[in-house]
């Protein structure tokens, strides 16, 4: 079997799927409709603001009660909505595929190549519903998160002094951007994201899955 042929079966990709199409087509809506972003940031503001806003004195702590309120939901919705068990058991036979293909290249073993190749369909299909499983909660979790970080840009352009100290910039500007991304994002992003790994460990911890034993797709 020619190099060639190889390559072209694995430019395969799996099938779109709807599901992850219609929530990015909700997040360009969300984008482009400045009064929808106002209304979901005034309306999340009615809940935060009379508790995390400490009178606009302490922007990092506000930032960082914001994430924690965040990122524990969209953290707990994502463990109890993806499947775990069916995500270890679809990387399992995905890696026994790939272990397979490359010990049938290394041994020049075509026939073997020729049944991989042949099994491609399916692995495609697994591919596809993996990413569907990450893609479920979503959905969900954007009802949360959009909200919270549409009212922190409310936030921010209420303060009266856009500039918080951090250690290596004692002037460091919440109203300048990083490319696209304006810092305000990324200190909320830097106080936040580590509460989310610290969620789902204790999440994985707690829930005590066993992994169970997975059937190899390849003999």
């Amino acid at each position: 079997m020619s190099e060639e042929k190889v390559d072209a079966e694995e430019e395969l990709q799996p099938p779109a799927i709807g599901g992850t199409f219609l929530t990015m087509m909700f997040m360009l809506w969300i984008i482009i409709n400045p009064d929808l972003r106002d209304f979901m940031g005034e309306s999340a503001g009615t809940v935060l603001e009379p508790r995390i806003t400490f009178d606009h004195q302490y922007p990092v702590l506000t930032f960082l009660f914001a994430g924690i309120i965040m990122i524990s939901f969209t953290t707990i919705i994502r463990h109890f909505i993806i499947d775990w068990e069916k995500m270890a058991e679809i990387q399992t036979k995905m890696a026994a595929y790939n272990k397979a293909m490359g010990e049938a290249r290394q041994s020049g073993n075509e026939a073997k190549m020729k049944k991989l190749f042949a099994m491609q369909p399916q692995i495609m299909l697994l591919q596809s519903e993996m990413m569907s499983n990450q893609m479920k909660p979503m959905a969900f979790t954007m009802i949360i998160a959009i909200p919270i970080i549409m009212w922190l840009r409310i936030f921010v352009n209420g303060l009266d002094l856009q500039v918080i100290s951090l250690p290596w910039e004692p002037n460091y500007s919440l109203d300048d951007d990083l490319w696209i991304l304006p810092h305000w994002i990324l200190v909320y992003s830097g106080l936040s994201l580590p509460f989310g790994q610290i969620i789902m460990r204790i999440l994985k911890i707690g829930s005590n899955r066993g992994s169970g034993s997975v059937t190899e797709i390849i003999n």
